[in-house]
């Protein structure tokens, strides 16, 4: 059913992570007249600079001409850039700056086993080609852009690459048909290090696992400096989390400049009340 029918101001795209995902259906709502607002994780640096960049600055050149504007937000948006921005205002140096977020297999079914190397040995995880990242952009390998460009600084260097993520103990889940073995992978963890321009370490591992019992997901940053210090969030529930950064950001859109723009580009991400 084409966009124009439901006589809307706004579409949230959810379906997909990707650029070759949200293309379409974002060129579909310009050209009827819409803003969009997506958690493609992919989409949430549009300058990145790889074999998407010319479909990104087509969309940012289409949504511009028709005035309207495309921002991806979600989990990044919170705890990925607003969060560790403000922690950084109580910094006086840093050194290095470290993120980590878990994520819990077992909220995506049995699908959640499908190409995360689940049960192996640290050898066999290597021996597999687990541990070299995948063709796709990584989750932090984008999500940190943002925050790198709003500190004034640029990547110098990168690296990226695979990390297990090994049960310290037996892990059943009867309900999907998986076991898993003490000292096997329960998952897999993406790490990102990039080297910025004044010589600071900036980096994140997303692990994507199997949680223990009694273990919840959480998102933690670490600043190595004056002051070293921790900031953590427990019992972190991505998926309301990711819901509500979608509503609550709806205002910030429709307010926002045409065109594909980055969360740096926004005002501060805020709760609102009421619209």
């Amino acid at each position: 059913m084409p966009f124009e029918a439901h006589q809307a101001d706004l579409v949230l795209i959810t379906h997909g992570t990707t650029i070759d995902q949200l293309h379409d259906p974002a060129v579909r709502a310009a050209r009827a007249g819409l803003d969009v607002l997506t958690i493609a994780e992919d989409a949430f640096e549009p300058f990145y600079a790889d074999a998407e960049a010319p479909r990104c600055r087509d969309l940012d050149a289409l949504f511009r001409s028709h005035g309207k504007t495309m921002v991806s937000v979600g989990v990044q948006d919170s705890f990925w850039y607003a969060q560790p921005m403000a922690f950084l205002s109580a910094a006086q140096e840093v050194q290095r700056l470290a993120g980590r977020n878990t994520c819990d297999l077992s909220l995506f079914g049995t699908a959640g086993a499908h190409g995360h190397g689940i049960g192996l040995t640290p050898a066999e995880f290597e021996a597999g080609g687990h541990a070299e990242p995948g063709e796709s952009r990584g989750i932090f390998e984008v999500a940190l852009r943002p925050l790198v460009r709003g500190l004034g600084l640029r990547v110098v260097s990168s690296t990226r690459r695979n990390l297990p993520v090994l049960a310290e103990e037996d892990i059943d889940l009867p309900d999907l048909g998986i076991s898993i073995r003490k000292g096997t992978t329960r998952g897999h963890a993406e790490k990102v290090v990039f080297t910025l321009s004044n010589g600071m370490v900036a980096e994140g591992e997303f692990h994507m696992c199997y949680m223990h019992r009694g273990e919840t997901p959480y998102n933690e940053w670490r600043i190595e400096g004056t002051p070293s210090m921790t900031m953590r969030s427990d019992d972190f529930h991505g998926d309301v989390i990711t819901c509500a950064a979608l509503v609550n950001r709806i205002p910030d859109v429709l307010a926002a400049p045409p065109g594909f723009l980055s969360v740096d580009q926004l005002p501060p991400a805020r709760h609102y009340a009421r619209f």
